[in-house]
């Protein structure tokens, strides 16, 4: 039988217990909020044009090759030119959907699969050390698009037309980009004047037995625990200034998207991993997808925690933050910033802080944060630690949406 003082001791020992630990239990929850793009597009630009005007078309045997652990095999397929279209279909309608231009124009494509690519009127620049340093930005710009047609393009042979690249406008003339800013009425215009794919498949069982050197060179199979697809996609994209007319940028992007399963052989590896094709198409899609989010806003999912309570009051918020009714939580939060209780106010001054970050009042949500941190101070490291990082997430969020605000000229 327990004596009664024992008990007494050890139920105030977990009340005090509770007490300590009440900033230790939290929750986190996924929230979508909307981040600027990584290029920087002049703000002025509202409408824009894209057209597909990739030269890689025809079957291209530097891009035919596939592989299955050490052995190369040859793709007569073509399966880049399926997953070229797929790239720039899903570009153009995931670029529509973002409404961040008022307008997208898709422009006819052009047909290269019987035009070989010349890079002759650049050829001088291109063979001179260091000779594009003295040259203006613009061709800087088409240098870098010459360079790939020299590293990757195929030789051209028994192709019936010829395409120079111009030194001052790529795979177009000033005359045709005034033609296409006239039709459209865009301000910008994107080019994909380039799109391959590279892909292998991978066991386990292959990498063990490879030099050290291949390992090196394979240097993306390293911790190779399980067997892999890679696809590779390379798409070279054109843009250009419609209102003056001249060539402003030439990207250049590759995006590495892999398939993981525990499979020991090649032969498991091909069972449980996807067919190539697929992989190639379904890595195009990807890659397009994120291409769109390089170039402008795109919402994205983050993790957001917040104070969970064991108080009477605090505790109806959980099922109120479950049911997405954050102006009902806040209310019960704010009658409870000056509680007696340190800890219950802190938490609730933490939590107002993420309800004003719903609500899109980033100043407001610093405000409470850094309110919740003074408050507790130094004294719970986990506390201040959780005050800091958020502050430091929300800071990020003012100036994404000011960059924003000052892209779109809101």
């Amino acid at each position: 039988m327990n004596h009664p003082k024992c008990t007494l001791f050890w139920l105030i020992m977990v009340v005090l217990l509770q007490g300590c630990n009440t900033l230790y239990n939290s929750k986190t929850i996924q929230i979508e909020v909307l981040i600027p793009g990584t290029a920087k597009i002049n703000p002025e630009y509202r409408k824009t044009a894209v057209k597909y005007n990739n030269t890689n078309i025809a079957w291209n045997p530097v891009f035919a090759k596939h592989f299955e652990d050490t052995t190369t095999i040859t793709d007569r397929t073509n399966s880049d030119s399926v997953a070229s279209k797929i790239y720039f279909d899903v570009f153009a309608r995931y670029l529509t959907e973002t409404q961040y231009f008022d307008t997208v124009t898709i422009l006819p494509e052009t047909d290269f699969s019987n035009v070989a690519i010349s890079d002759s009127l650049v050829s001088e620049i291109l063979e001179t050390p260091d000779a594009g340093l003295n040259i203006s930005r613009n061709r800087q710009e088409v240098l870098k698009l010459a360079r790939l047609k020299r590293n990757f393009q195929d030789s051209g042979t028994g192709k019936n037309r010829v395409l120079l690249i111009d030194p001052e406008y790529g795979l177009y003339t000033k005359k045709r980009i005034e033609t296409i800013a006239r039709q459209t009425g865009a301000d910008m215009f994107v080019s994909l004047d380039f799109f391959a794919a590279l892909d292998g498949i991978y066991s386990r069982s292959m990498y063990r037995y490879l030099s050290d050197s291949l390992k090196t060179d394979l240097s993306f199979l390293a911790q190779f625990n399980e067997a892999k697809e890679v696809v590779m996609i390379l798409a070279s994209w054109s843009f250009y200034d419609l209102k003056k007319p001249e060539f402003t940028h030439h990207f250049q992007k590759i995006d590495t998207i892999q398939w993981v399963e525990p499979a020991y052989s090649l032969r498991e590896a091909k069972r449980m991993l996807p067919p190539r094709k697929d992989a190639v198409y379904n890595a195009a899609d990807l890659a397009a997808t994120k291409f769109v989010e390089f170039l402008v806003p795109h919402w994205i999912s983050v993790e957001r925690m917040y104070y969970k309570s064991g108080h009477t009051e605090l505790k109806t918020t959980n099922n109120l933050i479950e049911q997405n009714r954050w102006l009902e939580a806040a209310e019960i939060w704010k009658k409870n910033v000056h509680n007696k209780n340190k800890m219950i106010a802190a938490k609730s001054m933490f939590n107002l802080g993420l309800a004003c970050e719903m609500n899109g009042d980033i100043d407001a949500a610093i405000d409470w944060i850094t309110k919740s941190f003074l408050l507790i101070g130094n004294q719970n490291e986990i506390h201040a630690f959780n005050c800091n990082n958020y502050i430091k997430v929300l800071a990020q969020r003012k100036l994404d949406i000011k960059r924003m605000e000052k892209n779109t000229g809101s």
